[in-house]
Formats: C-alpha cells, structure tokens, sequence
C-alpha cells in the first residue's frame, strides 16, 4: 500500500492542493490488484466525492478511478497499461464545490511479453496451479457459508427495515398533514394581506390601530369589567405567574391619585411654591419662612419678604425714608418701635427719631433745638448775615 498526502497550501493566496509524494511507481507493467494507493486528504474534502484522474504519456485519458470511503483506490490496468503518464485527484460535492490537486506522474518497471503460446507449464507449476484453484474453490465455499449468514441478517435487516419505513411513512403522513395545514394558513395569509403599503388589518381592526394590555393578552380581563374604571393588579401567582385583576371605581382610588384640579377661592387643589416669594419647602417636605436679604430691604421692591429681627432696624429706616412725605411719625410709633426694638436699639432709635423730626420741619417754622444746613448756588435778592464762601456756596456764621 503507498500512502500519498495531499496538502493544502497557500500560495500567492490562493488555496493549492500539492500531493506528496508526486511521483509513484506503481511495480510492474500490466499489474493489477496488486498494490492499493491510500490518500490522506485535507479536512475540507470530507464528505465529498474524489477521483483518481489518468492520462497516459500518449495524451490518452482513462475513465477515472472513484476513491473508496477511506481515501483509497485499487491499481489496475488503467494506471500499469503504460509505462508512464500522469495523474490527479478531483473534489466536487455537487453544490458547486470543485478543487483540484496538481498533476502528479507515474512510471511502471518494464515486463517481458506475455501474449504469445508458449510451452505447457511443468507439473510442478501445474500443481500450484491446481491447489490455487483448489484453494480459491475452498475459498468460494467458505464465501458461500459468509454469504448464507449474510443473507440471514439481510433477512432481519429487511425485517427492520420495513419497520422502520412504516414508521417514517406514519410520521411522512403527519408531515404532510401539517404541511398541508400550514399551506391553507398561508393562502388565507395570502389573501388578506396588501401586496403593498402597510398592514391593512391588526386584531381585526383597520386603520390607525392601538392595541392596549388586554389585545396582546398582557393582562387579563377583570371579573367584572365596567367602563371608567381602573384595572388594579390583585396579586400574581409565584409558581405559575397568573395574575388576578379587579376593576376599581377612580372615586375609591382618591388616596393614590394626584388631584390635577387648581385652587380657588370656592374650592381648595393643589398647590406649588414660587421661588422668593417668602416660602420655602425643604428637601424633608417641610414648609419654612425664607426671611428677605439686606438688599432685597434696600431695594425696597419686594414687600411680600419677611423680616428677621435683625434686619428689623434696617427696615423701619428704610420704610420710613421711602414714606416721611406723606406720613408722620408719632410717639405711639415711638414706644411701638422701641417696644419691638428692645433696649440694645435704643440708641440707633434715637438718632432715627432725631433725623426724622428733622425731615417733618416745614418752611417758616421756629428752631429752637436743631440745626440746619442748606446750599446755595448764590446771594442775588437775598440779605443775610455772615460770610459768604464762595467755594462751598455756604454762609458761615
């Protein structure tokens, strides 16, 4: 037996079949059944068809030789009838797939003529020529015997063999019924479908289709389905995942459900907080006074802000700046002022009181206690007493 390997190889990169070795001797001229040549072949071969492809050194191809189930092939006349030519092995698996191997060359050893009438052959060789024939007649028989068993099993093999194909004609049957059944599915599909556009039906319904949890059986429907009501998830089954549902009225449902209602003076709602406007809600729900800064009370445009009795003093300042025109300020303010003050402002009180008094003095009046100041650009029609200064525009006395 001579084993031969085909390898593949890739090369300029495409894939190569190169047998190794290439070149085989194949004994003497005109044997057959002699020698056996054995194939290793490449993994992508498996399961497909290969032959062994010879051309004489004449140019004469012969029918090829189809590879046995182990990558071998027996070698006779069409390979020995030359005394050299080529050879190569073909792939193919019917689906498209061909590869080849490249051509490799064979030679046999040159023989003495054997066709012409020669001399009977001695005993001797008559002998071995009758215990050959002997021989192969004893081996007839014992292929008889191997023959009659294999006969007896083909008999039971048959047997079950005919079970087997009642059974894949019972389930053939079924095949086709389902078959069948799928057919007539898909002609009614066929028919109630567009050839274009879109879907012209879901859940038997046209048009713009929405389907809710109950048309794709998400939830199932309640005992007792009312409309305006809300479904409610009961409870749901651990082991098997059945849900149980009940349908409840929104008026039982107040407690969770969010007023979107507005307040009014008749009827009470909901209500949000406006950022600076005096309230502030803290990130544990709590509802707080947000006291007004020092320059919300000097710009004096933001009434709605409370004040902290620290910035109280700086307020009535400034409220009483913004209004001495139009209001005055009375003992009854006073004791009220000090009064709320306390003692630690009496002093800053005092000197508001005194500035104060000084803003509500009216032209004409008589100064008794206070003195005031007044700038003058000069002294034309005026007749005063003092020194004038010219540079601060003033009298001084």
């Amino acid at each position: 037996m001579m084993h031969i390997e085909i390898a593949a190889r890739q090369l300029a990169g495409c894939t190569d079949f190169v047998p190794c070795p290439a070149r085989l001797h194949l004994g003497s001229q005109n044997a057959e059944g002699v020698d056996v040549l054995s194939f290793a072949l490449p993994a992508a071969w498996a399961g497909k068809s290969v032959a062994l492809h010879i051309e004489r050194a004449d140019g004469t191809p012969q029918s090829p030789l189809l590879l046995d189930g182990q990558g071998q092939v027996a070698v006779d006349r069409r390979l020995t009838a030359a005394r050299a030519g080529r050879w190569m092995l073909t792939a193919t698996d019917g689906d498209g797939y061909t590869a080849y191997t490249q051509p490799g060359c064979f030679d046999t050893g040159e023989t003495l003529p054997t066709d012409s009438v020669g001399e009977p052959p001695s005993p001797s060789l008559y002998e071995q020529f009758v215990a050959q024939v002997l021989g192969s007649a004893g081996d007839a028989a014992a292929s008889a015997t191997a023959a009659a068993q294999s006969a007896s099993a083909a008999s039971t093999s048959a047997g079950q063999a005919a079970d087997a194909v009642t059974e894949a004609q019972t389930k053939a049957d079924a095949a086709g019924a389902s078959a069948a059944a799928a057919e007539a599915a898909a002609l009614r599909a066929e028919a109630v479908a567009p050839t274009e556009g879109p879907v012209i039906s879901v859940n038997s319904m046209g048009g713009r289709v929405q389907l809710d949890a109950h048309d794709v059986g998400a939830l199932p429907l309640p005992d007792s389905p009312a409309a305006g009501c809300l479904l409610r998830i009961e409870a749901v089954d651990s082991e098997t995942g059945e849900v149980s549902t009940e349908a409840v009225p929104e008026s039982d449902l107040n407690s969770f459900v969010r007023r979107t209602d507005k307040p009014t003076a008749q009827q009470a709602g909901p209500v949000k907080l406006a950022e600076g406007y005096g309230l502030a809600l803290t990130d544990g729900g709590e509802l707080r006074v947000a006291p007004a800064a020092s320059s919300q009370l000097a710009a004096m445009t933001e009434g709605w802000a409370p004040v902290t009795p620290a910035l109280l003093p700086l307020a009535v300042k400034l409220a009483l700046a913004a209004v001495w025109e139009s209001a005055g300020w009375t003992d009854a303010d006073r004791t009220g002022a000090r009064a709320t003050l306390g003692a630690a402002a009496a002093s800053a009180l005092d000197a508001l009181t005194a500035r104060v008094e000084a803003l509500e003095l009216q032209g004409g009046a008589e100064i008794t206690q206070h003195t005031f100041t007044a700038d003058l650009a000069s002294l034309t029609n005026l007749t005063a007493s003092g020194v004038w200064n010219a540079a601060a525009a003033r009298l001084e006395f």
